[in-house]
């Protein structure tokens, strides 16, 4: 079974049905699912997903239910993890990007993201696109 760490924009995506990326995270969805993958997201990019639903309780109530039912298992970052997110920036990209990509190094993962900065910063990186992305 395959591991892939969830960037942000992915289960914004997957979530807001306006997304412009939606019916691509749906389908990566499907994708994962089949492949029995196991997903993996950062606490930091699990919060970062939550800051519009947490807008209004119901919201964030759904939302966190959404994330759950995808059957996607959070990971807290240790020390290790957040200097290896602090030393991702040099790429030029977000700290929660580095959150993402650094729990995917740890975790001998793939990345999922739609962001072009993220996916041009793990060609600098041992990390792989999630092949459920096309």
């Amino acid at each position: 079974m395959n591991a892939c760490v969830l960037d942000t924009d992915v289960v914004i995506a997957a979530l807001d049905r306006s997304d412009p990326h939606h019916r691509a995270a749906a389908a990566c969805f499907d994708r994962f699912e089949e492949a029995g993958a196991e997903l993996l997201i950062c606490s930091v990019n699990y919060a970062e997903a939550l800051v519009r639903p947490a807008e209004n309780e119901h919201t964030l109530r759904v939302a966190t239910r959404a994330i759950a039912a995808l059957g996607i298992r959070m990971q807290a970052p240790d020390a290790r993890i957040a200097r290896l997110a602090a030393s991702r920036r040099r790429l030029g990209i977000s700290l929660a990007d580095g959150f993402a990509i650094a729990t995917a190094e740890r975790a001998g993962a793939d990345v999922a993201s739609f962001d072009k900065r993220v996916r041009l910063a793990l060609r600098q990186t041992d990390v792989s696109l999630a092949a459920a992305l096309g």
